[in-house]
């Protein structure tokens, strides 16, 4: 449930961490549904124009065949070799880019502390590393700062201090401190991550780290 705090005469609604995340969610998921119809739509549309052009072709195929219009029929040809040569780099791309992505999110979802510290791997991860797909062997493949498969890869990231402030169970830890002296508080976490319980014992034990914390997500 939301809890108030009150601030400098002020009432702020405080949600959970789990809260704003179902939030979130519920937010992502209507927009993935509202891409997916428009990526159906758009497919769907393309489907028609091509079936609409290739009957169009075949009526001039056929009527080259019957006037005996060689050149013709070999630039016909030639424009639905090129056609589906195109279609099919446009296809191997889209698989390249979801197989890869797929399996980066994997690696980030395994490992990372999520929200933003899973957006700023999955960032730091593409810039560190070269990622690709072998269509013949249905392999994810990565090279990169010695590192050439999927496993070594998480190894990497699980083992390196490089990475250590984006990997779950970092954020609770984060100097070893607490959220505020004597609160019995995790530290390392954002305002708005923090129960409205913590906030309460934060602000009960250090009404400064409260102030701090409070004016660093809200900006006053």
């Amino acid at each position: 449930m939301p809890m108030e705090i009150e601030h400098e005469g002020q009432k702020i609604t405080v949600y959970t961490e789990a809260e704003v995340q179902t939030k979130v969610d519920d937010e992502v998921k209507g927009l993935k549904t509202t891409n997916q119809n428009l990526k159906t739509e758009k497919e769907e549309l393309q489907e028609k124009q091509r079936e609409a052009s290739e009957k169009t072709r075949k009526a001039e195929e056929d009527k080259a065949k019957a006037d005996g219009d060689v050149e013709k029929l070999n630039r016909l040809m030639e424009e639905r070799a090129t056609e589906q040569t195109e279609r099919y780099n446009a296809l191997m791309h889209q698989t390249k880019t979801e197989k890869v992505n797929n399996a980066l999110n994997g690696v980030v979802n395994k490992l990372g502390a999520g929200g933003e510290y899973n957006e700023d791997l999955r960032d730091l991860l593409k810039v560190r590393f070269e990622f690709d797909y072998d269509n013949d062997s249905g392999q994810v493949k990565v090279t990169g700062d010695g590192v050439n498969s999927l496993a070594e890869l998480e190894a990497k990231v699980k083992d390196g201090a490089r990475y250590a402030n984006y990997l779950a169970g970092s954020k609770a830890t984060g100097g070893g401190a607490a959220g505020g002296q004597g609160s019995g508080v995790p530290a390392g976490k954002k305002f708005n991550e923090y129960s409205g319980a913590e906030l309460k014992a934060i602000k009960e034990a250090d009404a400064s780290e409260y102030d701090r914390l409070r004016t660093q997500h809200y900006g006053t």
